[in-house]
């Protein structure tokens, strides 16, 4: 009886596994050429049944993991473990593994969804609650993934030691947090029914509380 659980969880694993190779790069490329509608997308699926949500696209915060891992996989392929993996000084003895590594990466990112959502309903005059939280955060998770694995593969092109790969790097990350602030300034823009001028800094000024967030537990660990 036992045996045949442990198959029938096999089963589910290797299927949902499987579908993520299917699944994730359409999510992907909807993210990138589409963010407004596949948040939009995230805001009616956290209203259906759990069963039926995300149907036709990975989870959010599973989205954004897996871009993270992506990321990972490819800075482990150009530069080998992260040195931050051989600190036993402080708190970065905590991180001691690829796994850690991943969790620590996967907190600092979400803070820019995090920070976007909760700056929504603050000015919306919404309450801050689980279930308010939710709806925004998991429309944030949508674009944070292809803006942290832009951001990711840009760093690894400006450590490479060769002027046009550091050049490369360098116009990817400012593509990236160009497209990220764009799609943040539409977005304020239309939910809080403001102009662009306004979505744009409603966009920064989240950004920028981000950052300092990121930063300080960045500086905490490493």
């Amino acid at each position: 009886m036992d045996f045949m659980k442990i198959i029938e969880s096999l089963d589910e694993a290797l299927y949902t596994v499987m579908g993520w190779l299917i699944f994730y790069p359409l999510t992907l490329w909807r993210a990138l050429v589409q963010p407004l509608r596949i948040m939009a997308y995230a805001d009616r699926e956290v209203s259906d049944r759990p069963q039926d949500q995300y149907d036709d696209a990975i989870r959010p915060p599973l989205f954004l993991f897996l871009t993270l891992l992506i990321s990972h996989g490819i800075e482990i392929a150009m530069q080998g473990q992260n040195p931050l993996l051989a600190d036993r000084h402080g708190l970065a003895a905590l991180v001691d593994s690829d796994l850690a590594l991943l969790a620590l990466r996967m907190v600092l990112f979400s803070l820019f969804a995090l920070m976007m959502s909760v700056r929504l309903l603050r000015r919306q005059g919404a309450r801050l609650t689980h279930s308010s939280l939710r709806r925004p955060f998991y429309g944030q998770c949508f674009t944070a993934a292809p803006f942290t694995l832009m951001i990711g593969i840009g760093t690894l092109m400006t450590a490479v030691p060769h002027g046009h790969w550091r050049t490369g790097g360098t116009v990817l990350i400012v593509g990236a947090i160009a497209w990220y602030l764009g799609v943040q300034t539409l977005w304020f823009s239309q939910k809080l029914k403001v102009s662009r001028l306004a979505g744009f800094g409603q966009a920064v000024l989240a950004t920028f509380l981000a950052m300092v967030m990121f930063v300080v537990l960045a500086k905490l660990i490493i």
